[in-house]
């Protein structure tokens, strides 16, 4: 949290301080603004504040001296990124702070502040109701994700249905779903607590977005790049993943052939594939069931791509080995999550 003469500026940590910054600035920036590459060199040229240490608050004063951003937005951002920490730190069972003390802003260098009597408010009404409604158990930094399709099924329309089945994936938190259902994430996760208890739906943790500044962690001048494969038919599936994939600094191996997938695997040895589903040739079920025969990629994290969101799929590839399930299409930043989720801990 950052402070000047007792008044709240900003705040950055928590569980995902990339994914809570992102979810605020996507409201309120467009589309192109927030792509991982146009990310990275708008940090790239942006000023650097001398007196707070925070590339996301740096990158927003930017956007505001260029009139990309409004100060009511910076504000408004800034307020419900406070908002989430404090209610992560609320909801916390220890915590333990550190005070670091630096010279109060000159007129010069004024911020714009958060209008924290509200916003102290705000959360302890939030955190009151949570209580209130028996949510203390569940974060809102957790990602729902069907487990049990068919009593869903059951009890609600064809069309809510295929709904859940494309959003409950278990890569979007439940603030990022209630921000992209313009929801309150109270009402949002109280309307699923009868799924969650009944155990149809579970909470699994979700990886933060990646660090704007390459792999994470980064990489020694020693050490190879980690090489990421997509095995896809589609040569533009194949592009659009290279773009985004050699941009974050990692080596990309694009095949689309499915009948050269394995040899080709097996000779150049990816750290992580994506694996496309449904090919002319072949299927991802067969390429994900003979890569877990050999020693190899035993342990490799293998990614299915599916432009279906049916839980038979995802339940069977899972059989056959693959570690995780991605829908089509995919959102540049959740690619990275991904890699990140799998690859965080690997290094040769």
């Amino acid at each position: 949290m950052f402070f000047n003469q007792g008044q709240v500026i900003y705040g950055s940590g928590g569980v995902h301080p990339i994914r809570q910054w992102y979810r605020q600035a996507q409201s309120r920036l467009p589309e192109p603004a927030l792509s991982y590459q146009v990310l990275q060199n708008s940090l790239a040229i942006a000023p650097r504040s001398s007196w707070l240490d925070s590339w996301d608050y740096d990158l927003m004063h930017n956007w505001l001296s260029q009139g990309q951003l409004s100060p009511q937005a910076l504000q408004e951002i800034s307020a419900h990124v406070v908002a989430d920490i404090l209610f992560d730190v609320v909801q916390a069972r220890d915590t333990q702070y550190k005070l670091i003390r630096q010279p109060a802003l000159g007129s010069s260098e004024m911020p714009l502040y958060v209008d924290t009597p509200t916003l102290l408010l705000a959360v302890t009404e939030l955190w009151n109701k949570w209580l209130e409604v028996g949510l203390e158990a569940y974060s809102p930094n957790l990602a729902p994700v069907i487990q049990h399709p068919e009593p869903i099924r059951a009890q609600v329309s064809p069309g809510v249905y295929a709904s859940l089945m494309q959003l409950l994936d278990g890569q979007r938190s439940l603030r990022d779903l209630a921000a992209k259902l313009g929801q309150d994430v109270l009402n949002l996760t109280q309307a699923l607590q009868p799924y969650l208890k009944a155990g149809w739906i579970t909470l699994v943790e979700v990886a933060d977005f990646p660090a704007l500044n390459g792999p994470d962690p980064p990489i020694a001048s020693h050490q190879r790049p980690l090489k990421i494969a997509c095995v896809d038919d589609s040569p533009m599936v194949c592009k659009a993943m290279g773009q985004v994939i050699r941009a974050a600094g990692y080596d990309f191996l694009p095949i689309t052939e499915g009948a050269k997938a394995i040899p080709t695997l097996l000779a150049q040895k990816p750290d992580l594939v994506f694996l496309d589903l449904v090919m002319p040739d072949t299927n991802g079920y067969e390429i994900c069931s003979s890569l877990r025969k050999t020693s190899r990629f035993k342990d490799v994290p293998i990614v299915i791509l599916s432009g279906n969101d049916g839980l038979v799929d995802q339940v069977r590839a899972r059989l056959l080995g693959a570690t995780d399930f991605l829908s089509k299409p995919m959102e540049p930043i959740v690619i990275l999550s991904v890699i990140r989720k799998h690859l965080i801990h690997t290094r040769t």
